[in-house]
């Protein structure tokens, strides 16, 4: 099996032993970003957004938000890469620990290229690989 397979598998297991319903949709146009619905533990993933960052980051990221995130401040939250709002960074932070736990990286750098993380959450990479490291 692929890296790439078996890591999304992983993600899939987390979804469903949380009770988090994941829809993968191919009709969406690639404006349409990903989406968590917090209330209903749900995750659409649009197969053709238009964006660099990997698909499964952007799964991660949105599993963060419902594994992790606070459901009080918003219902929903739509992938966005850049956006610097304490849970858009809480969840990338969150999809990092998640991603590193379940295939740890041979250095920051390759988590950045492999995922194509935005060069912005670089300093947050490279804490979570260090404290990985550590346990």
């Amino acid at each position: 099996m692929s890296m790439y397979l078996e890591i999304k598998d992983n993600l899939l297991s987390i979804a469903a032993k949380n009770n988090i319903t994941v829809i993968e949709n191919e009709m969406l146009t690639a404006d349409n970003p990903d989406i968590a619905v917090i209330n209903n533990r749900g995750i659409l993933m649009n197969v053709n957004a238009s964006t660099d960052v990997s698909y499964l980051y952007r799964m991660a990221h949105e599993l963060s938000h419902i594994l992790y995130g606070d459901s009080d401040s918003q219902t929903a939250y739509q992938f966005s890469p850049y956006s610097r709002k304490k849970e858009e960074i809480n969840a990338h932070r969150n999809a990092i620990k998640l991603l590193m736990s379940i295939q740890m990286p041979t250095n920051p750098n390759t988590f950045m290229e492999y995922y194509n993380v935005p060069e912005w959450l670089l300093y947050d990479v490279a804490r979570e690989f260090n404290d990985q490291l550590e346990d």
